[in-house]
């Protein structure tokens, strides 16, 4: 299904861009989340009207984005996982574990999918990476201590 994007999306593309997703995504996500429109002859006619306000939008987007980056940016965040005597973790830290120790540390909600981070079986210290909007991101410093 063919559709216009109302705001920028990670892995699909920016406001006002017309793309093509399965139906099931876009019928039960992106349309009543308000994130895209279907992309039929009336709304492509409606593109250039609506272009000024897809790009406000996309703009106040991009403000709350960069003020969310000024919070995280260079932040520690630790986390106290299950190891064995060696330092090998019994799971691998995974992006949901790590947005909600970023929501519990310093209360801001960040989307799983949102994290960008390297397979970690290890305890120690690595930097991450969080997409926030566009090309805006966020560098965070994680610290992985044994939980005792």
């Amino acid at each position: 299904m063919d559709i216009i994007l109302l705001e920028s999306l990670n892995k699909l593309g920016k406001a006002g861009e017309i793309v093509t997703v399965k139906d099931g995504f876009a019928k039960n996500f992106l349309i009543p989340e308000k994130k895209a429109i279907i992309a039929n002859k009336k709304n492509k006619a409606d593109l250039e009207n609506r272009i000024s306000q897809i790009n406000s939008n996309n703009d106040k987007k991009i403000a709350e984005a960069t003020k969310l980056k000024e919070k995280l940016e260079g932040k520690k965040i630790l986390m106290d996982m299950e190891a064995n005597d060696d330092g090998s973790l019994y799971g691998a830290v995974s992006q949901k574990s790590v947005s909600e120790s970023i929501f519990s540390l310093l209360g801001l909600k960040i989307s799983p999918d949102a994290v960008i981070l390297d397979s970690i079986k290890e305890l120690g210290e690595t930097e991450i990476q969080i997409v926030l909007y566009e090309d805006i991101k966020a560098n965070l410093h994680l610290e992985i201590t044994k939980k005792t």
